[in-house]
């Protein structure tokens, strides 16, 4: 087959997107640092239906009342930023809020690249310490939730 395929005929593995190429940035309180020490990001909409039963059929039909933001961030411990904000909410301060935008464009890839920025970000729980006698380095993980997202850039590559 020619290298000029259209994408309807299959896809070429070069144009699947290396997920090393991903680049993740947190705005906290003004401060934007590129997060060098994350190793796991994940985001979705969860949408919540409610049963919706009808005469006449014998469908049990779903109807979408609203989404929930979820998501996993994890990393290699390199700082203390994440207890020095948390803390603050322990000690009758306020909550950890923050943002995150998330890059990723794979050079080898034709598919482009794409920018998710997520707002109202708030950690299930706060990284402290995580370690273990064996050959490891420190890593922490959390578990979290998000109120609003953009997509700032789409992959533009395969558009139809």
């Amino acid at each position: 087959m020619s290298e000029n395929t259209t994408v309807g005929q299959f896809l070429n593995g070069r144009d699947t997107i290396s997920t090393k190429d991903a680049k993740v940035f947190v705005n906290m309180g003004g401060k934007i640092w590129p997060m060098i020490e994350c190793n796991q990001f994940a985001a979705k909409l969860e949408k919540n239906k409610e049963d919706v039963q009808t005469l006449g059929s014998r469908w049990k039909h779903k109807k979408t009342t609203s989404v929930e933001g979820t998501g996993t961030l994890g990393g290699y411990v390199i700082s203390s930023n994440w207890a020095k904000y948390a803390l603050p909410y322990i000690q009758g301060g306020k909550d950890l809020y923050f943002e995150v935008t998330m890059t990723i464009e794979d050079p080898t890839s034709r598919a482009g690249k794409q920018t998710l920025h997520f707002t109202d970000v708030n950690l299930d729980d706060v990284p402290f310490a995580d370690f273990e006698a064996d050959d490891d380095v420190m890593q922490w993980e959390s578990d979290f939730t998000f109120e609003g997202i953009e997509l700032v850039e789409a992959f533009t590559g395969f558009e139809e």
